[in-house]
């Protein structure tokens, strides 16, 4: 029998007292290293093509991220940048989904970007690029939970102050209230994990329905604005190139719409006929994300109240919601509805990340008891509990006026270091395309077009890190500072220095979670 037949045996728990100590939750030491892959890789495969389709229009939640994301369009640009970035960021973004499909049809695997840089990389700079990418992706992922969870608290504060006019924000109110988010979608994914796949189908239908009530009540409730709308331009930031505050900085509002659109992959080891389903679900959840988003962006517009009133309002979109119901009732009730949405995207982050933070773990760069897969509820418990206490404990900056400014650092690094982690990819695999063999393409790809689509898809992405920086308002201080920068170079420091200390020891992806994990699915 071949090697890779006795894992398969394994795997499946068949017929062998071998293989009954291996799916053992109490079996962890004195295992071989296939032993201990079987044992990192033992989670069940739960999602269907609609559950991951679901699960990726809800992380993403576009059309609900438009008008609760827009204040910083309407501060640098107005509905014009609004407006006509959006059709840009919409096409690039697009692009960034399509190359990621083809590659998720190769490998869909947890950890996916660090796995394919350490795949398509030149042999001399492989193991050094896969670990400061590994680095990079985890630390962006952690950031943006936090920011999801931290992001629907701000939703559901605007709705308490909107009923109680006395409530004040203050950190120790936000910070209770993220935290109590945090404890729920936490013992869910712990304790309940079976119910979220349908969790996610029953959310993504809801998201659906949502959308179709919101822009029925927007447009026959609403006070309308004309066509002029649309040329209409406003800098209250400070800046005074207009160049720079409308056509960039200002679109950065509909960049961090789509931060993180590849969270599904991370699933692909927990989805069924993962080399075909993984892709067409992100691709297609992903697209209809981008068709919701710019539906929801012209009713939007023509439905807001003035630029002054969305500017100075305590929580944007709950002004926008008075303004287009003039109900506090109505709105009070919409503002549910996003909240809920809201809680639903956390509760795929949660998923996705955990997941990420366990195949790191499972590979060495994080201690490995971390990439154990708990043999009953054959999920990686660890790391689901490492991640939540990670959030948790961002979560605590928000205690004290300070600290603000810090838990606005740490969130910031998200984009950045997603961006960057998405650059990465796309130079190594058009390196691969181009070093003779080309690559061996998945069931679902791009075919002639994919070198094409992935260039674009660099382009934009270097272009987009040129500007994440940039600070929102001027003139500069502590508060109105853009830490991204500064905090995704603390992350390459840390990475770095940690190489110096494993490059010797590290050998890259452990092989044979890979051929156990591809293995399983084909």
């Amino acid at each position: 029998m071949s090697n890779m037949e006795q894992r398969e045996k394994k795997m499946s728990g068949v017929g062998t007292k071998e293989a009954e100590v291996l799916t053992s939750p109490t079996h962890s030491t004195g295992a071989s290293e296939d032993n201990l892959a079987i044992l990192q890789t033992r989670t069940r495969r739960l999602f269907n093509e609609w559950q991951l389709f679901a699960l990726s229009l809800m992380y993403m939640s576009t059309w609900s991220a438009v008008p609760t994301n827009m204040y910083y369009a309407m501060n640098n640009g107005g509905p014009s940048a609004y407006f006509f970035s959006y059709l840009v960021i919409g096409v690039g973004a697009m692009c960034q989904v399509a190359s990621f499909s083809e590659l998720a049809s190769i490998q869909p695997i947890a950890g996916a970007q660090y796995y394919w840089t350490y795949h398509f990389a030149p042999a001399g700079s492989r193991r050094f690029l896969t670990w400061i990418q590994g680095w990079v992706t985890w630390t962006g992922y952690v950031a943006t939970f936090a920011s999801s969870v931290n992001f629907g608290t701000a939703v559901l504060e605007g709705i308490i102050q909107l009923n109680y006019p006395d409530y004040v924000v203050e950190g120790w109110r936000t910070t209770l209230i993220s935290l109590g988010t945090l404890a729920v979608i936490t013992l869910i994914n712990l304790y309940a994990f079976r119910v979220v796949p349908w969790f996610d189908l029953f959310s993504g239908v809801l998201n659906i329905l949502l959308f179709v009530a919101f822009m029925i009540i927007f447009l026959v409730m609403a006070p309308k604005n004309g066509g002029e709308i649309f040329t209409q331009t406003n800098v209250s930031s400070g800046w005074t190139n207009s160049y720079y505050a409308s056509s960039q900085i200002g679109s950065l509002s509909n960049v961090w719409l789509f931060i993180g659109f590849e969270a599904v992959i991370h699933m692909g080891e927990e989805t069924k006929n993962a080399k075909k389903v993984v892709p067409q679900s992100l691709f297609w959840s992903i697209f209809s994300g981008v068709v919701m988003g710019f539906v929801t962006l012209l009713v939007t517009i023509f439905c807001m109240p003035p630029v002054d009133v969305i500017l100075d309002a305590a929580s944007p979109v709950i002004a926008v919601l008075m303004h287009v119901t003039r109900s506090q009732t109505m709105t009070t009730a919409l503002g549910g509805f996003l909240y809920f949405l809201n809680v639903s995207a956390s509760m795929g982050n949660m998923t996705s990340v955990s997941r990420l933070t366990w195949a790191w773990a499972r590979d060495g760069a994080l201690p490995r008891w971390l990439g154990h897969v708990d043999g009953r509820y054959r999920i990686p418990f660890r790391a689901v509990w490492l991640t939540s206490l990670l959030v948790a404990l961002l979560t605590l900056l928000n205690l004290g006026s300070e600290t603000y400014i810090a838990l606005g650092a740490i969130t910031s690094l998200s984009s950045m270091a997603m961006y960057l982690s998405y650059a990465v990819v796309f130079a190594v695999v058009l390196h691969a395309r181009s070093a003779g063999e080309g690559i061996e393409l998945g069931p679902w790809n791009l075919g002639r077009w994919g070198r094409v689509v992935n260039v674009a898809a660099l382009v934009y992405t270097v272009y987009v890190i040129v500007w994440l920086p940039f600070p929102q308002t001027t003139p500069v201080d502590a508060s109105t500072m853009n830490y991204s920068g500064p905090m995704l170079a603390a992350v390459l420091v840390l990475a770095v220095s940690l190489w110096m200390f494993r490059r010797h020891h590290w050998e890259g992806p452990n092989r044979a979670v890979v051929d156990i994990a591809l293995k399983a699915e084909d």
